[in-house]
């Protein structure tokens, strides 16, 4: 381990001593108190030069009062404080000389009466917002949002592509997205984390950013980026928050809500929040496959009737911080979620031989699978000086998953006479454990230099057991061949240094370095060493952004990333969804690395965006094989030999009357994928288009219309193609004035489009298959969200916890 942290050692040591080259400058130092002696916190002081005012640069008070100007040069200077509610100050005009370090003593500040008097100033955000580094959707803006949950929302978001029937989101046509929350990396598999969002009310969130080429203090899994949903969080002093209540009925009856609290007094800050969602639906999957077998051409199709399907969740969130000094922060943070779902299903499978029936199966199957989690995390900022941070998270995770399912089978004859019955039961427990410790030190060195070095440890144990049982003559019957319990151990070291400097005015350039090193081993009593792994791998990360003048910009980016499989789908498992078709997990899975360079361009409000990705051994899920020997199909998560596309994307919003906006986001993609089959290899190429448009009316009397659309056209997965899919959905708000809140009127997929099909195209697979899936029905929701408490802003930390991609991997 000595070695492969070595090299890291040795960039970050270098960057250390090339601090003391920036370094220079004289030090100013005061404070600033009310016309009543008490401290003023978060005040704007600005450093003026004396001769014409001009800015020099500005700082805030802290919660005492207090601030520091560092590294500022020789000159005449003066100060000025500004703060909402005040009368401008100013200092008498002083002297700096080389690195003296000059004190200021007090400024006084008295409130102005004008500026007391009440004025309600709203600006409402874009529902998209395009930044240099990352898509922002901004939730709490968006009429049709309301009563909703996290997912819904992700799937109306530009590029992004959730895939349900696997469990796994796409942004920019690449697999392998890793979803934060609150900049908290959620350390669950990928499909865990939808049902997580699923589960997640939309009333509770903010902002949902969408990161695709992260830099190099960010962790190096994910090949396609980061999704970081920001939840609300309120600042404001006193005790304050928000609630909502939301009721929909589609097929069947859904109803939810969420509250929001925060206290902050002083030095404390408390807050949390908790939500509940309630949905029984309805859905519809197919399967088809066609093979010959024998000799004889067979047919096989299922169709499954999940009538109905309940879904129950809670989500607790509380945390603490507490200021210890003008310099120190300590916090801790709790969290607590449940997924309870359940399900009845009918499936109706019918063999035909040469086109005639030969036999058909009917399934009954009961399943439960109930998800618990907690997460705990201390943390700890220090401030050195103004311009140096350190900040210290310990990490601790816990989640389980219980999953019984019984299957109640009858097989019948051509002639519909029953032949034979079977009653089999399966189980699956699986708890998974983490511990992350990670420490993160920003130095802001001169005016136009960052440097931050980090290192992080995050260990992972989990237990996959599973179980087959068949009801025999003389009672249950264990399986063997689908009964075994497994264990996985996995240990990641990073390190990593990033540099960023302002090359002058319209340059910024920032480049990084990360290394990190897994050691990993899966396998049971009676298989041990299954998969036994020890490597190590350098992520580098390249930042240029130029500002050709006030309406151009341009930036240039280029990141490597690693995408690991997640937990259980290394180990085996096993759940039917007919007699001859089952989804299992994978053990000869490989992590994907991936290679990106992007460009982008922005004029004004518009953005183009042109990116390039390689992805080696990028992983896939759901692939479908067929056994020839037997007719049975085997759903999978497989490595493709390379994975690589080409996306272009075109942002901008309309403003076609005052009452009348929109925005429109397009998406251009070309992607070839290589997959390995039975010793060969396939490639396909696609080219597809993804249309996301959101329109705004204001209408009178506060009422908001809202009317939303997504298209994406035909893609491609491995060797699965996708037809196109896509859905219209259309909200109405009313503000009723004053703090007496929101209500809101939405229906979602209006014109029942949004169902998902894949199918096979090549014939030398020797099988032809077709899936058809539909998740969701068209709904509609009534939801009202309202805040209260006190209004008297203040700032609250950002910050983030240290177990964030470990909980993208729990399945």
């Amino acid at each position: 381990m000595k070695n492969t942290i070595c090299p890291l050692a040795i960039l970050t040591i270098l960057c250390l001593f090339g601090t003391a080259a920036f370094c220079s400058g004289g030090i100013i130092t005061g404070n600033v108190i009310e016309d009543t002696g008490n401290p003023l916190p978060f005040a704007n002081v600005l450093l003026l030069r004396s001769t014409d005012s001009t800015l020099v640069k500005g700082e805030v008070t802290d919660i005492d009062g207090k601030y520091s100007f560092s590294n500022v040069q020789a000159g005449d200077y003066l100060l000025s404080v500004t703060m909402v509610g005040y009368a401008t100050a100013y200092s008498k005009p002083f002297t700096l000389n080389g690195s003296d370090t000059k004190d200021l003593s007090t400024i006084t500040v008295s409130k102005d009466v004008e500026q007391l008097k009440t004025v309600e100033v709203v600006a409402k955000k874009a529902l998209f917002e395009q930044k240099i580094d990352r898509m922002v959707v901004n939730v709490a803006n968006s009429v049709t949002a309301a009563g909703s949950n996290a997912l819904e929302v992700l799937e109306r978001s530009p590029g992004v592509i959730v895939d349900r029937l696997n469990g796994s989101i796409s942004m920019a046509g690449k697999n392998g997205v890793v979803v934060m929350i609150n900049g908290k990396i959620s350390r669950m598999s990928s499909d865990a984390v939808v049902q997580m969002l699923e589960g997640m009310n939309a009333d509770n969130i903010n902002s949902i950013e969408l990161i695709t080429t992260p830099p190099s203090n960010f962790d190096a899994e994910g090949n396609a980026g980061f999704i970081n949903i920001v939840m609300k969080q309120n600042p404001d002093e006193g005790t304050n928050g928000s609630f909502s209540l939301n009721a929909g009925y589609g097929v069947h009856e859904k109803f939810g809500g969420g509250l929001n609290l925060n206290y902050r007094k002083n030095k404390v800050n408390l807050f949390g929040d908790y939500s509940y969602a309630y949905d029984r639906s309805v859905q519809r999957f197919g399967n088809y496959r066609s093979i010959d077998f024998q000799g004889v051409p067979t047919e096989t199709s299922s169709t499954s009737y999940r009538d109905p399907t309940l879904t129950i969740n809670h989500n607790l969130r509380f945390g603490a911080d507490f200021q210890l000094s003008e310099k120190t922060i300590i916090g801790a943070l709790a969290t607590w979620s449940q997924r309870d779902w359940t399900m009845d299903a009918f499936n109706d499978i019918r063999v035909k031989e040469s086109g005639v029936l030969a036999s058909n199966q009917e399934m009954i199957i009961d399943e439960v699978n109930l998800w618990n989690n907690y997460l705990g995390n201390l943390n700890l900022q220090h401030k050195f000086t103004k311009k140096q941070t350190l900040n210290l998270d310990l990490d601790y995770a816990y989640y389980h998953q219980d999953q019984p399912t019984d299957y109640h089978i009858k097989y019948y004859d051509g002639n519909d006479n029953i032949t034979k019955s079977e009653e089999l039961s399966s189980g699956k427990e699986t708890p998974i454990r983490f511990t992350v410790g990670k420490a993160d030190y920003v130095n802001n060195i001169g005016e136009n230099t960052v440097l931050e070095v980090g290192v992080k440890g995050a260990f992972s144990s989990f237990n996959n057991n599973i179980s087959l049982q068949m009801l025999g003559p003389q009672g249950w019957e264990i399986d063997q061949d689908f009964t075994a319990d497994y264990k996985l151990n996995e240990d990641i070291l990073a390190a990593y240094s990033a540099l960023s400097m302002k090359l002058d005015e319209k340059t910024d350039l920032k480049f990084g370095l990360r290394y990190e090193h897994t050691q990993s081993n899966l396998g049971s009593a009676d298989e041990p060493d299954i998969v036994d792994r020890n490597y190590g791998r350098f992520f580098p990360s390249f930042f240029l952004s130029r500002a050709i003048n006030d309406n151009n910009k341009v930036q240039f980016s280029y990141s490597r990333r690693i995408s690991r499989p997640d937990f259980t789908q290394l180990a085996p498992w096993i759940i039917f969804a007919d007699p001859t078709t089952y989804a299992t997990g994978n053990i000869r899975l490989q992590p994907a690395i991936t290679d990106a360079v992007k460009a982008d361009y922005r004029f004004k409000t518009v953005l183009f965006s042109l990116q390039y990705s390689f992805e080696d051994e990028a992983i896939t899920r759901g692939q479908p094989s067929v056994d020839p020997a037997t007719n049975k199909q085997v759903n999978t998560t497989e490595n493709l030999d390379y994975s690589q596309g080409v996306s272009a994307t075109l942002s901008f919003p309309v403003e076609v009357a005052k009452w009348w906006q929109m925005q429109n986001n397009f998406m251009a993609l070309w992607q070839q994928d290589r997959s390995r089959f039975e010793g060969r290899f396939l490639t396909n190429e696609q080219k597809s288009f993804r249309i996301n448009s959101v329109q705004t009316f204001k209408l009178p009397k506060n009422f908001t219309l809202e009317i939303s659309g997504n298209y994406r056209s035909p893609g491609q997965r491995g060797f699965l193609k996708s037809k196109a899919t896509g859905a219209l959905n259309a909200g109405l708000q009313k503000n009723l004035g004053g703090n007496n809140g929101r209500l809101s009127l939405n229906v979602n997929d209006i014109l029942k489009t949004f169902d998902f099909e894949s199918y096979t195209t090549d014939p030398t697979l020797g099988f032809e298959y077709k899936g058809a899936f539909r998740f969701a029905e068209r709904a509609v929701r009534l939801s009202y969200s309202r805040n209260f408490g006190s209004n008297k802003v203040k700032g609250n930390r950002k910050r983030e916890t240290g177990s964030a991609e470990e909980q993208g991997r729990v399945n």
